[in-house]
């Protein structure tokens, strides 16, 4: 903050208050009441919220310092200009989380009414330097992140037992959610499932009424959170049986895969992971992300990304390619290690697997 003359940052997201005060609640599903943290340079931060929240607020937050409003939507922001005021922030710059990858947490003509209330505040984006301290995770972390990809792990090995010729994508769907929670996870947020000729594109499409034929592929991408933290990582399996080409084409992805992960070591650039795709596949772009709180995150593993792979990263490493006869991708969660890395997700099987035979 100090050194990009930020004089504190102002949390509107659900995730980023979380992440930096701890506040945990279902509450951020409604827009309907705003809730706020500032963390001013060099003093105590302050969490703002609605009165009817205050009760949890103070029974999960790790800051002291816990302010309430009475009313809706809008009300709240004369208690936040105030705040400002208080801490002598109202001739400041004040970062705000608004930036790459992330969304304000209030309706923007909401924020133009708080810029009103505090004319000589210079709001400048804040997401770099949010992303510089969540980017890099905790051993704690990375714990929720190992369990939540157990949890994930626990519904492919399910579903794949149990799904058959005739069985619809919704059917499955149901079958993955229940052996995933079963598994530990607090939520199933995101479960895309596609299979059959003419559907293997569609890779965030809802499971359909449409039945699983003997020869298709299954491709389904997961999402589960423990404490708030992801999982996300994609199988595929064949319906009962599995052709040449189907079986070629899955060990051609996962060769790939494993090749880009085990060049994973600190101070290398991300673009030389991607590159290794890219020469294999003939001009893949974006092959990975991190995550944390949030399903991605920085950093990007992109062609032409020259930030450097630390140790606390999360990495997803998931090159794909799609053919007639399938969605080929075998995503693996790492954590980057003092000296390389350490898998999160259980590694998938090197021969594409096939339902009923697991």
């Amino acid at each position: 903050m100090r050194e990009q003359g930020v004089d504190a940052l102002l949390l509107t997201g659900d995730v980023n208050r979380r992440y930096f005060t701890g506040h945990r609640t279902q509450f951020g599903v409604s827009y309907s009441r705003p809730m706020f943290a500032v963390l001013p340079y060099g003093k105590h931060p302050i969490a703002l919220v609605s009165e009817s929240e205050g009760y949890t607020a103070k029974d999960v937050c790790w800051i002291e310092d816990i302010r309430t409003w009475f009313g809706f939507a809008d009300d709240a922001l004369p208690v936040l200009a105030d705040i400002f005021k208080e801490l002598k922030l109202d001739r400041s710059r004040i970062g705000v989380d608004y930036g790459s990858e992330m969304r304000l947490g209030m309706p923007v003509p909401s924020f133009r009414s708080l810029e009103t209330l505090v004319p000589s505040v210079k709001f400048v984006d804040g997401s770099d330097l949010i992303w510089a301290t969540r980017m890099l995770k905790t051993d704690a972390e990375i714990d929720y992140i190992r369990q939540a990809c157990a949890a994930n792990e626990n519904g492919f090995r399910h579903g794949w037992r149990v799904a058959k010729p005739g069985m619809t994508e919704r059917e499955l769907h149901r079958h993955l959610s229940i052996a995933m929670l079963e598994g530990g996870a607090d939520k199933v947020l995101f479960l895309p499932i596609n299979s059959g000729e003419g559907n293997y594109f569609k890779v965030a499409m809802e499971p359909t009424e449409r039945k699983l034929v003997e020869g298709d592929t299954i491709w389904c991408d997961a999402g589960v959170t423990v404490r708030g933290y992801w999982s996300d990582y994609n199988r595929v399996a064949a319906v009962s049986r599995a052709s040449d080409d189907q079986r070629s084409a899955y060990r051609n992805v996962w060769d790939i895969t494993r090749a880009c992960i085990e060049a994973v070591k600190p101070g290398i650039p991300l673009s030389a992971i991607s590159d290794i795709a890219k020469n294999a596949f003939k001009g893949p772009g974006r092959i990975g992300h991190g995550s944390g709180l949030d399903i991605t995150e920085p950093p990007s593993i992109r062609s032409g990304d020259e930030t450097m792979i630390e140790q606390g990263m999360i990495l997803h490493v998931e090159p794909r390619v799609v053919l007639p006869f399938g969605c080929f991708q075998v995503e693996e969660v790492i954590a980057v290690t003092e000296n390389g890395y350490e898998f999160l997700s259980t590694p998938a099987p090197q021969e594409l697997p096939v339902t009923g035979q697991i």
